[in-house]
């Protein structure tokens, strides 16, 4: 006879698997412990931080906070590092993402972390260089090493 661990169309919880389903690798890390600001960029009162957990098997680094960035440090269509991460909290391959920004007239901060962990960010012309922040609400990357 065949084992099989579970039926066809059976839910799986963590229980029948004697494991976890979600397992938190590394507890939400503040940013000023894990890497760099560039000169004006700074954390802001919601704090950026990481965090690293595993669903499934599967690696998932999430992100959250805000980034402070002083006036007139981000020039349109320029790409500018905001921060650098240490090693060990770079991923392997570039990931890029369309942020929300403060005072950006509602156009979406471009942001990439590039395996050379450098998080850069760039503004469209029609956004102007008065951006005051940052929000890394939602980010995260699937599968980083």
């Amino acid at each position: 006879m065949v084992y099989t661990p579970f039926n066809a169309g059976e839910i799986l919880t963590a229980g029948k698997l004697g494991s976890r389903l979600i397992e938190e690798v590394m507890d939400w890390t503040p940013f000023t412990d894990i890497g760099v600001f560039s000169a004006g960029f700074s954390a802001a009162a919601l704090t950026p931080m990481m965090r690293k957990v595993r669903e499934l098997g599967q690696d998932r680094w999430e992100y959250k906070g805000r980034i402070t960035v002083a006036a007139g440090t981000l020039t349109a269509n320029v790409n500018t590092t905001a921060y650098t991460f240490n090693v060990g909290y770079r991923p392997t391959t570039e990931h890029g993402w369309q942020l929300a920004g403060g005072a950006t007239g509602f156009y979406g901060v471009r942001t990439t972390i590039s395996s050379a962990g450098l998080l850069q960010v760039g503004l469209p012309t029609g956004a102007g260089n008065g951006t005051n922040g940052i929000l890394l609400d939602g980010l995260h990357i699937n599968a980083p090493i």
